[in-house]
């Protein structure tokens, strides 16, 4: 069976069955190789393998890759590392630490290096410690001048100015200079603006990757935020623009957030359905492809097919430019025109319909702009195919494992894993076919009986819906008629978490998204009438955001793990912040948690940022939550509903970090009741502190349990469905590898906490009031 992708891609199941063992055998064998036993001395040499996979069918020569690769305690110090070819010659590298241990030593650390790998190939190229046998040359060269921020790269110039209009000059040496306009903004009521820059900071530094922070606001009170990377070699630029509205009224209707890059231009073309469209530009003509809708794509107003491929090109008269949006039609509206005097991308191409953007809601647009030489442009299909797919590497998922750094990490050779991660593949594969095809009302956020009209859609798509998923059923009638579920149960964290034990490019291209989506649009930023919202995140309702809805924000609608997760696997620090926001925000709420689930998901959330940044008030708050749910709930799954099994996991959280007596007692009562009467309670939920507690104590009728359990796990193709299995899952299975040998066990006595793996902030990391 085989089931049509984004973009074209297609997964085949039985495929996405024989890549999971594929990548257990693979992961085993390099396992047993190389990083059996990850050791502590520095006598050992390092060499963890990185694979990489090109899926775009773009082969790639010096390519730009990013790895992020954890440690085990005090195994490595600092960022001082290398990575091998094949051949076993050095690549141009770089890396920086993201988290380190509590001894100093890394923890997790991100990788960018060159690498080569052919059409629809995969290569291993391997990480070492200490120095290159040879020094590799190239690389980029930034400066300050008195213009601005240089970054040189070999093949393109950047200028980045301190301020005015122009976002970034761009120049090759055949060429003349190629203005690009920074983002005009368009709120409905409200004159076309351009943000004021306030800073320019260096963010990453390196000769394979050098990125730069420009900041600044906007005049209706929307905040500015780009990230501008440029790369070794290349003659393009990644522009990650955010922008945050910080404005007081509930929402920000916006008809345009249009990027300019300037002419004189005499053609053109545009990518729709994989094919180009050559456009002349005569005197006035202007031509424009745009997505009102996820289709069709129209071309100077008419039905021009299915999809617009996200890339246009424009010829001048010395240079060739080419702009190139991730996720073009997925997140519409968009918009691409062209002209004589200039290319216009617009982001936000609301126009007549405006793009609600929600007060304290965010939204992050990724696109590329290439300037390249008349006569050594690269094909403008071949590039954006590249552009779109982003070279990543992974370490094997036994290696992930040992580390003891990502929490919940699960190797195929897991007890119970191989045929729980193929399932969990199979049903995101159907997962993503249903958001593909599943019709929703997109209607104003009131009860179903008050529309009086229906605005449907077909497939989960929109500039603030794309990564998210809504409840099934057309006009189902759930909290505001066909609402978003925002993420709920940290589906973000099942998607990572899956990706690292399998390596499989299903869980990676459906976790980007989903990450941004949650730490940008679900997250409240700014509640000018609400303070107390600020850092948490919405619940699920229509349009994501709870204005007027009685529940407000809910404790037990609040996931860090994920977050967390998707920093340590990819270095986006907004991530970080994101569920340092989160937890915060929970910091202050323990006397209003009135449920067992809401006392459970902020210790799972408070205990989650603890590990990863150090900071013990994480800790003392989740110890507040643990104390409440202590005296309100005794040690029995009959002393609630299936809540029960979320608090008892909040309850194994705050154990493993602090190894409280009363805790564990309450823990080992709550789990022999539990097995006591096993068919009285058959939700999977009641038995998540079950691995944990086999992992901790090593008795065998817990990990029999936890095992039948994960067994007989229904992983449903809805996306709440999916998310509760499958970080059920993950919860049940990965602490057993420490009774198998593919992690650290935890000590020695009968129910001491594992070594505690929370970590300090990383050098340069901005940290939390």
């Amino acid at each position: 069976m085989r089931l049509a992708g984004e973009r074209g891609r297609c997964y085949d199941l039985p495929s996405i069955r024989r890549d999971t063992h594929r990548a257990r055998a693979v992961g085993t064998a390099l396992l047993v190789l190389t990083v059996t036993a990850p050791s502590t001395s520095p006598a050992a040499g390092l060499a963890v393998p990185l694979a990489i996979e090109e899926t775009a069918g773009v082969a790639r020569r010096s390519w730009p890759v990013t790895a992020s690769v954890p440690f085990p305690r005090g195994r490595l110090r600092g960022a001082d590392v290398w990575v091998a070819a094949p051949a076993g010659d050095a690549t141009l590298a770089q890396a920086r630490a993201l988290e380190r241990w509590p001894d100093g030593s890394t923890r997790w650390l991100l990788v960018d290096f060159l690498a080569d790998v052919g059409s629809h190939r995969q290569v291993t190229y391997m990480l070492h410690d200490g120095t290159a046998p040879h020094t590799p040359g190239g690389g980029i060269r930034d400066r300050d001048t008195a213009a601005g921020r240089v970054l040189d790269t070999g093949a393109l110039r950047v200028t980045v100015p301190v301020s005015g209009p122009t976002l970034a000059e761009l120049a090759h040496d055949d060429g003349a200079v190629q203005p690009i306009a920074a983002p005009t903004l368009l709120l409905d009521g409200a004159p076309p603006a351009t943000p004021a820059i306030v800073r320019v900071a260096v963010e990453t530094v390196g000769p394979v990757r050098t990125e730069l922070l420009v900041t600044g606001r906007y005049p209706q009170g929307i905040d500015y935020e780009l990230r501008l990377a440029v790369f070794a070699g290349e003659p393009w630029v990644r522009l990650q623009l955010t922008i945050t509205d910080m404005a007081d009224a509930e929402f920000a209707p916006v008809r345009s957030l249009a990027l300019a890059a300037l002419g004189p231009f005499a053609r053109a073309s545009l990518g729709i359905d994989g094919k180009a469209r050559t456009v002349e530009i005569r005197g006035n003509d202007r031509h424009e492809l745009r997505h009102a809708d996820a289709e069709p794509a129209e071309l100077d107003g008419e039905r021009a097919g299915r999809h617009g491929d996200g890339w246009v090109r424009a010829v001048g008269d010395e240079s060739i430019l080419t702009i190139v949006a991730r996720y073009f039609w997925e997140e519409y509206p968009k918009a691409i025109e062209v002209a004589a005097d200039r290319v216009r991308l617009d982001l936000f191409a609301g126009r007549d319909a405006p793009v609600l953007l929600g007060s304290g809601a965010a939204k992050t647009h990724e696109l590329w702009v290439a300037a390249e030489p008349l006569d050594r442009a690269t094909p403008p299909a071949t590039l954006a195919a590249a552009l779109q797919a982003p070279l990543t590497a992974l370490p094997p998922a036994g290696w992930i494992v040992t580390s003891r750094a990502l929490p919940q990490a699960l190797s195929p050779a897991a007890p119970g894993a191989s045929d729980f991660l193929a399932h969990l593949a199979t049903a995101v594969a159907r997962y993503e076919a249903n958001a593909r095809t599943e019709r929703w009302d997109d209607g104003p956020p009131v009860p179903c009986t008050a529309r009086t009209t229906e605005n449907p859609r077909l497939g989960f798509y929109g500039a603030l819906n794309w990564g998210d998923w809504n409840f099934p059923g057309y006009r189902d009638r759930a909290d505001g008629c066909d609402a978003w579920g925002n993420l709920e149960y940290d589906l973000s964290q099942v998607l990572g978490l899956g990706w690292a034990a399998t390596g499989s490019r299903l869980f990676w291209e459906a976790l980007v998204p989903a990450a941004r989506h949650y730490r940008d649009v679900d997250v409240a930023h700014h509640a000018p009438h609400h303070p107390e919202w600020v850092g948490f995140n919405h619940p699920h309702t229509a349009l994501h955001f709870t204005f007027g809805k009685p529940a407000n924000v809910d404790l037990g609608h609040t996931w860090t793990e994920g977050l967390l997760t998707y920093y340590r696997l990819t270095g986006e620090t907004r991530a970080l912040e994101a569920a340092r926001g989160i937890a915060d925000a929970l910091r202050l709420h323990a006397a209003r948690a009135d449920n067992p689930r809401k006392l459970g998901w902020p210790m799972i959330a408070l205990v989650a940022v603890y590990d990863a940044t150090g900071e013990r008030r994480y800790l003392e708050a989740a110890r507040t939550y643990a104390d409440a749910a202590l005296r309100k709930y005794r040690p029995s799954p009959a002393a609630a509903d299936w809540k029960m099994g979320i608090l008892a996991d909040g309850l194994a959280a705050v154990h493993a970090a602090t190894g409280d007596d009363d805790i564990r007692r309450w823990l080992v009562t709550y789990a022999d009741t539990l097995l006591a009467s096993p068919g009285r309670w058959p939700d999977a939920r009641y038995a998540l502190p079950l691995g944990y507690l086999a992992a901790a104590t090593g008795v065998a009728r817990y990990e029999a349990a936890a095992l039948a359990v994960a067994r007989g796990l229904k992983i449903g193709v809805r996306g709440k469905q999916l998310a509760i299995a499958g970080r059920t899952g993950f919860r049940l299975l990965a602490p057993l590898a420490a009774t198998r040998g593919l992690a650290a066990p935890p000590r020695a006595s009968a129910f001491a906490p594992p070594p505690p793996s929370r970590s300090h902030a990383a050098p340069g990391r901005r940290r939390a009031r």
